[in-house]
């Protein structure tokens, strides 16, 4: 077995909270000697400057620090670090993330049996929890419910001119016979652990992200207006129909658009309504009269009927869809509950657990739970504990 697959087999198995001292020390020899990466040495050499002295103190982080300064000296012109997934590409270009998980693992192991070099209190993990997948009820007009997995392909239901079927591409489609006119409602709801796309009947997809349900008319076609209720989070491409245009309820904000590409984040157990707007243009109004009008780059922020708009980064709004989880950006209390919705767990908060904290960096939503809880484990201001479908947070 080639030496670099052979290391990116034991990296994965780190991942999976399976590596043994004996690995993990074989590791940490090899990031020794390889030269890291001159763009990610700065950002890490910054990371490392926060830990604790005993941490720095290890005789192989010392050589590791070693050569992220020699790295930064030979680069004077340092390019832009873009941001990236910590966990996607051949794991050997990420060289200075992977030590960062290393030097961790091996602090932890030289402490005495598991003890917390940082605190009172160190990570057990009983168990892992796999990440969500394609999972959805669909619940038609006439109250027949449908369980829609990802292995479900084919016709799904077909009554009053209207058929619903599952593509290969796993999207949920809707089709209208020529003269038909349904009446009523459906609902596609996701599960805690679960995410779906469905295709309306008038060409508009919508992508659903965990504990969240859409409801809209059978049938667009006749309508004068495409109007539907969503609860949770979803990202729309609205087809463009100029004589018809398409509003999104969601609690007391009513969306205006046309045909454009936004993110609704409206979930009942957060503070604020996030609507981020990547293309095209929408518009936003509430009952008591406040409005707004968002450009590309632009998010409102609807806290207790107060409309706030800013420029921001609005792909990352949508990295759940791109099959990521942004740790970035997002209040500490917010990305638990992030977490809990996609996989499906329980948050409880120990008394010595931080009210913030300030995280970054990408994880792939493909990950098991533990994967993601190492990465804020880096901060060395917060460590968990997982039993079961429970997660304690703890300092």
């Amino acid at each position: 077995m080639e030496k670099s697959t052979y290391i990116s087999k034991l990296y994965q198995k780190y991942l999976d909270n399976a590596c043994n001292l004996q690995e993990l020390q074989e590791l940490l020899q090899h990031f020794e000697q390889t030269a890291p990466d001159p763009v990610l040495s700065g950002m890490i050499r910054n990371e490392l400057e926060d830990l604790d002295e005993r941490y720095a103190a290890l005789p192989q982080v010392r050589a590791i620090l070693s050569r992220l300064d020699e790295s930064i000296s030979t680069n004077v012109m340092r390019p832009e670090i873009k941001r990236m997934p910590l966990f996607s590409g051949n794991v050997l270009k990420y060289w200075s993330a992977a030590a960062l998980f290393l030097i961790f693992s091996v602090a932890l192991y030289y402490s005495n049996e598991h003890l917390n070099i940082f605190g009172r209190y160190a990570s057990e993990y009983k168990n892992d929890v796999a990440p969500g997948k394609d999972q959805a009820y669909l619940t038609l007009a006439n109250g027949k419910k449908i369980l829609l997995t990802d292995s479900l392909e084919g016709t799904v239901a077909a009554e009053s001119g209207l058929l619903i079927s599952k593509t290969a591409k796993g999207q949920l489609r809707y089709q209208i016979a020529r003269g038909a006119s349904g009446d009523g409602y459906n609902t596609i709801s996701t599960p805690r652990g679960g995410h779906y796309e469905v295709l309306l009947a008038d060409g508009t997809l919508v992508y659903l992200n965990a504990a969240s349900s859409l409801r809209f008319p059978v049938n667009f076609a006749q309508a004068a207006e495409r109007r539907v209720t969503l609860d949770g989070e979803g990202y729309f491409e609205v087809a463009h129909r100029d004589a018809q245009p398409f509003y999104v309820q969601s609690g007391k904000q009513l969306l205006r658009v046309l045909g454009t590409h936004f993110n609704l984040n409206a979930y009942a157990d957060e503070a604020a309504v996030k609507t981020t707007l990547l293309q095209g243009s929408v518009g936003i109004s509430y009952p008591d009269g406040k409005q707004a009008v968002l450009k590309p780059g632009q998010q409102s922020h609807i806290v207790e009927g107060q409309i706030r708009v800013d420029q921001v980064d609005a792909a990352s709004a949508i990295d759940w869809q791109r099959g990521e989880m942004n740790l970035k950006d997002e209040d500490f209390q917010s990305t638990m509950r992030k977490i809990a919705r996609w996989y499906d767990v329980e948050v409880v908060f120990d008394e010595t657990a931080p009210a913030d904290l300030t995280l970054g960096g990408l994880v792939s939503r493909d990950k098991n739970l533990i994967a993601v809880l190492k990465v804020m484990e880096l901060t060395g201001k917060v460590h968990f504990k997982v039993e079961g479908r429970r997660v304690t947070v703890m300092r």
